[in-house]
């Protein structure tokens, strides 16, 4: 067992050796001399890695492990530190390395009994299992991700904290299947790191590393890692897939290969040494060392998350292996096209993280690029914009809490925030239209019911600030976007019914997740990929991003369809339907110029969004009614509703009459109190059919009959003040008209959506309504900004 006393005893240990061993390193030569590439400043001792596991291994005979169990893992290590050391002090030969690494992993699969059999389970095949080549297989991975942390060591505490990052997961994951002894060994591995990272990691308090890993600490964690990771994947009591383990360590392995394979492409050996990583195509971006170390870190730490939480959530590992597929297909894109990815990074780094930058006044003009408020301020409505983008379908109060960073972010930006925000007509209508639903719930003794404070969510008030911030940020558009569908394909895959899906009960919508929260994000996420995939088809040909808006539209298009008709939810196929042809009502008007017309390629585009539509539903839903019958059954029953044959238009399809029903009931409320409205969102009588409402199941109708016809103008004007800011900012092409055209499909799919259902229910819809009226007023901000 472990006790908290015991990883505090390998960090004090680590850091003390790396404290007395200083003098003795550089009189051995032991140390890092600047030169060539090597361009830090003053001699570095090697000695951190030495450190660590001097600090890890005194520590190991207090731990209740049997030392017989794990003594090949110690005997590797020790040979590994002594293989570093000497290599550190001498530069040994790449051909004598490798050979002691294979020597090593050799060790660990024939001596130690750790090696890698089971793969994995996939349609089709089955459990896969490696078999015979079981022994050359693990032999040849564990040398590989001896090499793949090995060569991570480039920047100060790039190596040593994305070691310490798949440590954590890996301790996670030994914590969940009662491996108790393997997680001691992790932990206290992770705290001897931590002890080596205060005298390497670059932080406020220590501007540059003063003791590097070398070798020594760098394959040796690299077998470590691999000794943990075979024992933890093919363990009997095993709750994550092998597979996941891919995501933990796709950063470094990745990066890794790639090198590999460039560099014998270039006819040189796979093991000299260069400035292609990258780290090194980060840095070469402007971003200094303490950044670039803490974007990998968090980047490995994301991944591994991918993996680790979607396959304890029951995500298949066909999936898990597409991803991984995909991810591999990114980078080496990444890395091959370094010359065009370092401008596109060093353009985010001077949105982000560039210090003392100047700002031309002329950047002021249209939409400001930057902020004119302090840094601080400006950074934390960063972090609560994409927290608020990226949780909105996954977790409510995290969107809650994002969207308060950039709302008291704005607020505290005193002047400038109140100096423009004052002068709009906007705020003051939103401001009146809140106050005015705040006296009405509260007339209507429902002022604790969740719903009306939601409605004042939409008001305005909340939307304004971070249309404020947004306007200031143009750089970030692309990447709100992105992580808003990020964040609804990662909710997607958490919620999914994985088990289910999997045996095939694709035509129980249920297994999709809450139809209704799914059919909206579903909807409104195609409208936004559509206008990604019909701006990549008309740019074709003049460069690679319009081929990667392509990729990456029809990427996320395809599940996003299937998820919609997976649903069942035929309400988001109206409103998904009404947003396209509003797509292409609009485009005549806003797009002027020949590349923003919609085109032939863009009908084809559109017409194979449709097909798709239909053969995923009769796919996923083959047992129901066809797609034509689903669409037409709600007009035939509305036609017998006309004709008064009312039972016979309920058996066809109640939830029209259903509706229908309801909203003559919102109706009825509104005859009764027409200026102010009931104060009340739930129906106070119910008739048999309605038993199961609680309100009448409409957004606009709850407008109507609680807020009567001053709430209906108040929301009217909220809605039409924005967008008519948003037409001046396309004709008058301060913007360029996808940005237009995708927000105006975009609201027409949630006008609907609101027409017909109660979007407002979940928190993940409320907080894209949020968000499309915040990108909406941004055009609100810069209209004033021109007129000055």
């Amino acid at each position: 067992m472990i006790t908290p006393l015991l990883p505090l005893v390998a960090l004090l240990l680590t850091s003390l050796a790396i404290v007395l061993l200083r003098q003795p390193a550089i009189a051995w030569g032991l140390a890092d001399i600047p030169g060539g590439r090597k361009q830090h400043d003053g001699i570095i001792p090697l000695t951190g890695g030495l450190s660590v596991f001097i600090g890890f291994l005194l520590v190991q005979p207090l731990l209740s492990v049997s030392v017989g169990e794990l003594l090949p893992l110690y005997v590797g290590l020790v040979a590994l530190v002594a293989c570093g050391v000497v290599d550190d002090a001498r530069d040994m030969r790449s051909t004598v390395k490798l050979g002691i690494q294979l020597a090593v992993a050799a060790l660990m699969v024939l001596w130690g009994g750790r090696e890698l059999v089971y793969l994995g389970s996939f349609p089709l095949v089955g459990e896969v299992s490696l078999g015979w080549l079981a022994v050359p297989v693990s032999i040849v991975a564990v040398a590989g991700l001896i090499n793949a942390i090995n060569m991570m060591d480039g920047v100060d505490g790039l190596a040593g904290g994305s070691a310490l990052s798949v440590l954590a997961w890996l301790a996670l994951v030994a914590a969940l299947q009662s491996q108790l002894t393997l997680l001691a060994v992790i932990v206290t591995l992770g705290a001897a790191l931590v002890g080596f990272l205060l005298f390497n990691l670059r932080h406020p308090w220590r501007s540059r590393a003063s003791v590097f890993m070398g070798d020594a600490g760098s394959m040796a964690l690299g077998f470590a890692i691999a000794w943990f990771v075979v024992e933890l994947s093919q363990s009997e009591r095993a709750v994550v897939s092998p597979v996941a383990y891919a995501w933990v360590l796709a950063l470094p392995v990745m990066d890794t290969l790639s090198l590999m394979v460039r560099r014998i492409r270039k006819g040189r050996s796979p093991f000299s040494a260069d400035r292609d990583h990258l780290h090194h195509i980060i840095l070469r971006a402007g971003f200094t060392p303490g950044q670039t170390t803490l974007i990998l870190i968090l980047l490995v730490v994301a991944l591994g998350g991918v993996g680790v939480v979607f396959s304890l959530a029951g995500v298949p590992d066909l999936l898990l292996l597409l991803g991984l597929t995909g991810l591999i297909a990114v980078h080496g894109l990444f890395v091959q096209r370094a010359w065009v990815t370092s401008k596109a990074l060093r353009r985010l780094h001077g949105a982000t993280l560039r210090q003392g930058a100047v700002r031309a006044p002329a950047q002021m003009m249209r939409l400001r690029r930057h902020t004119r408020v302090g840094s601080g301020r400006r950074r934390v409505a960063l972090v609560g914009l994409y927290l608020m983008a990226f949780s909105l379908g996954l977790d409510g109060r995290l969107a809650m809490l994002g969207a308060a960073l950039a709302v008291a972010a704005a607020v505290l930006a005193f002047p400038v925030f109140w100096r423009d925000v004052l002068k709009l007509k906007l705020f003051w209508v939103s401001a009146a239209l809140c106050l005015y639903l705040l006296l009405r719930a509260w007339s209507g003794g429902e002022l604790d019911e969740p719903l009306w404070w939601r409605l004042m969510a939409i008001t305005g008030l909340v939307s304004l600030p971070l249309a404020w911030w947004l306007a200031q940020c143009r750089l970030h558009w692309n990447w709100l976007v992105a992580t808003l569908l990020l964040g609804g394909g990662v909710a997607f895959m958490l919620g999914a019914e994985w088990a289910s899906l999997e045996r095939g009960l694709l035509g129980n919508p249920w297994v999709w997740g809450q139809p209704a929260e799914i059919g909206f994000m579903a909807a409104v996420g195609l409208m936004l990929l559509m206008g990604v995939l019909l701006v990549g088809l008309q740019r074709l040909g003049t460069g690679w991003r319009p081929k990667a808006q392509l990729l990456l539209a029809v990427l996320l298009a395809v599940p996003g369809v299937l998820m919609l008709m997976g649903t069942g939810y035929t309400t988001a196929w109206v409103a998904a339907g009404s947003g396209a042809l509003m797509y292409v009502l609009a485009t005549p008007v806003l797009g002027r110029h020949q590349g923003d017309r919609l085109g032939r390629l863009g009908l084809t585009a559109l017409l194979g969004v449709l097909a798709l539509g239909v053969i995923s539903h009769d796919w996923l839903l083959p047992d129901s009614a066809t797609l034509v019958q689903r669409l037409v059954e709600p007009l035939q029953a509305l036609g017998l509703m006309i004709n008064g044959e009312w039972e016979q238009a309920h058996a066809l399809h109640p939830g029209v009459v259903e509706r229908v029903m309801l909203c003559r009931q919102a109706w009825d409320a509104f005859q009764q109190q027409w200026l102010l409205g009931s104060g009340r969102l739930a129906l106070e009588q119910l008739e048999r059919p309605l038993a199961s409402y609680g309100g009448y199941y409409s957004l606009l109708a709850n407008i109507a009959a609680a807020t009567g016809l001053l709430g209906i103008v108040g929301f009217a004007a909220v809605a039409l003040l924005p967008l008519k800011a948003l037409l001046w900012a396309n004709l008058r092409r301060h913007w360029h008209a996808v940005w237009g055209l995708g927000l105006m499909s975009a609201s027409v799919t949630v006008l609907v959506l609101c027409l017909l259902s109660m979007p407002l229910r979940f928190s993940g819809p409320t907080g894209v309504i949020v968000l499309l009226a915040a990108a909406m007023q941004v055009a609100v901000f810069q209209r004033q900004w021109v007129k000055g």
